[in-house]
């Protein structure tokens, strides 16, 4: 059975607030502050400081937008390059985005890239095999 989702935060101070302290309101283990870090999560104004770890903590586009106070568009291209950059941010339809939580979501997201990567190349190849040209 899948938990209920979490509301998002409003503001970008109760979101660290959250990740840094945890859902349970405890001080975080040395093991979330190492993973955060290690994933990228520590830098400073990157859309992955903002993000949690697992599908169940994601955030929308407009969660992020409202967070940042960026545009969709340049939230979309700060996330692209901070995953040309090496930093996993994953994301579904249904979650949002979000950094890893396990293995399977990390290749979720992959196969979700690649599907969409062949589709776009797909309708180019159909475009340029058209009469229009």
């Amino acid at each position: 059975m899948r938990k209920s989702k979490k509301k998002a935060p409003t503001s970008a101070a109760t979101l660290t607030g959250a990740a840094e302290t945890g859902t349970t309101g405890k001080a975080p283990s040395a093991s979330i502050l190492n993973d955060n870090t290690r994933r990228g999560g520590g830098q400073a104004g990157g859309i992955a400081s903002l993000l949690m770890t697992g599908s169940e903590n994601g955030l929308h586009l407009q969660d992020l937008v409202r967070l940042t106070g960026l545009t969709e568009r340049e939230v979309r291209l700060q996330i692209h390059a901070e995953r040309r950059q090496g930093v996993p941010i994953l994301s579904d339809n249904a979650s949002g985005y979000f950094l890893p939580g396990s293995q399977q979501e990390c290749e979720a997201c992959v196969q979700s890239l690649r599907h969409r990567a062949k589709e776009i190349l797909a309708a180019a190849e159909a475009i340029e095999g058209s009469e229009a040209w």
